[in-house]
């Protein structure tokens, strides 16, 4: 029993092999020869003056494109600029909405403050307070700044 594709009888071959074996030897000699001229290719040095001009922090691109001129601003106007810049920049996920990207945003602050108020507690031995969970990020933050400083005022008494 055989698939059938091969004669049982006489030496004949199936009537593409042939084909198949020229084809398989142009492609190999193919691939070897760009093997070949890979290797030979010298390749480039990657360096600062093939690298091109590049963006500015804080707009678009080159700076008449937004219609102002970032030479004439001042350094915490730069700083302003390049805050905006990344804020827009992290609020642009690819297949994400701008108000879903900042709800994650502010579900991952709330986290990490939750977390940092926890170990607070923890390292004080105390309770943490019950509303906590529930409180927004605001409250969160003002919380957060309330014990860092309670904290620096304890521990000045501490060591005086």
């Amino acid at each position: 029993m055989g698939c059938g594709c091969i004669k049982a009888e006489g030496t004949g071959s199936h009537p593409d092999t042939s084909n198949d074996q020229k084809l398989a030897q142009k492609l190999q000699r193919e691939e070897e020869r760009r093997a070949r001229e890979a290797r030979a290719a010298p390749k480039p040095k990657a360096n600062w003056q093939s690298a091109g001009s590049g963006r500015s922090l804080g707009g678009q691109g080159p700076p008449g494109e937004l219609g102002r001129d970032t030479s004439t601003l001042s350094a915490e106007e730069k700083r302003q600029l390049a805050l905006e810049a990344a804020e827009r920049r992290q609020n642009q996920v690819a297949g994400v909405s701008e108000k879903k990207v900042q709800e994650m945003r502010q579900k991952e602050q709330k986290d990490a403050l939750l977390g940092k108020l926890a170990e607070h507690y923890a390292r004080q031995k105390l309770d943490m307070p019950m509303g906590l969970n529930a409180a927004s990020v605001e409250q969160l933050k003002q919380h957060w700044e309330t014990v860092r400083k309670d904290r620096g005022r304890d521990d000045a008494i501490l060591q005086s």
